[in-house]
């Protein structure tokens, strides 16, 4: 489903009236991608602004060997790599896949500044939105930098949990496979030790934290 524009959050505070007046002012492009298509490739020029509109891409990050590590899930509404496009190295940092079949608005680098003439609401979010981005990497970050997948999940699940004892995972076990780039049934062992360890319960995705403390000394195991 498509979403309304002012729900992005680079246009937090406009109406639909004011944005369709202030986009009427620059050259923007939509554009569609299949289910499964490369929406950008790894490495590529980050000139212009991409702002998810409809669907859900994926990025995952390609090392030398080949191996693909997924980075995040985005679903509509969301924008692509805002925190590179002004940087030195502008390079979008990851393959940016489709999940399902998606849509975008596209507004070049050029356009974009003049947005930012037009509206300080929108220089504003934009600004607050690469702040948020860089705290997001640096939890990232910390989050690869763990070797053992017992303090991955550990640290995941701590991070899920939000201060709340029971809460239920947003992932599967698959696409946590993924996110810690190993084998499925691995992440199923991890849960079984920190099941056995009486550290957590886990009846389907509903996860109970049973030690709250023993689950962060797990963080850094």
């Amino acid at each position: 489903m498509r979403v309304s524009l002012s729900t992005v959050s680079i246009f937090n505070g406009l109406d639909e009236i004011a944005l369709n007046d202030i986009l009427s002012q620059i050259i923007f492009q939509r554009k569609s991608f299949s289910e499964g298509a490369l929406v950008v490739s790894q490495g590529e020029e980050c000139n212009r602004l991409m702002i998810l509109i409809e669907g859900k891409v994926k990025g995952e990050m390609s090392s030398p060997t080949g191996k693909s590590l997924k980075i995040e899930d985005m679903e509509a509404p969301s924008v692509l790599a805002s925190a590179f496009l002004f940087g030195q190295n502008n390079t979008f940092p990851v393959n940016i896949l489709a999940e399902t079949e998606v849509k975008f608005i596209v507004i070049p680098k050029t356009e974009l500044l003049k947005l930012f003439q037009i509206s300080d609401r929108i220089l504003q979010n934009f600004l607050s939105m690469i702040s948020s981005r860089a705290q997001f990497l640096s939890e990232k970050l910390r989050f690869h930098s763990f070797k053992a997948l017992k303090a991955k999940l550990s640290f995941y699940l701590m991070n899920e949990s939000r201060q709340r004892e029971m809460f239920k995972l947003r992932h599967s076990q698959n696409e946590l496979s993924e996110l810690f780039a190993v084998a499925r049934p691995s992440v199923g062992r991890a849960f079984m030790q920190l099941q056995e360890d009486g550290i957590i319960d886990v009846r389907y995705k509903q996860v109970h934290i049973l030690n709250r403390s023993s689950l962060a000394l797990a963080c850094n195991e």
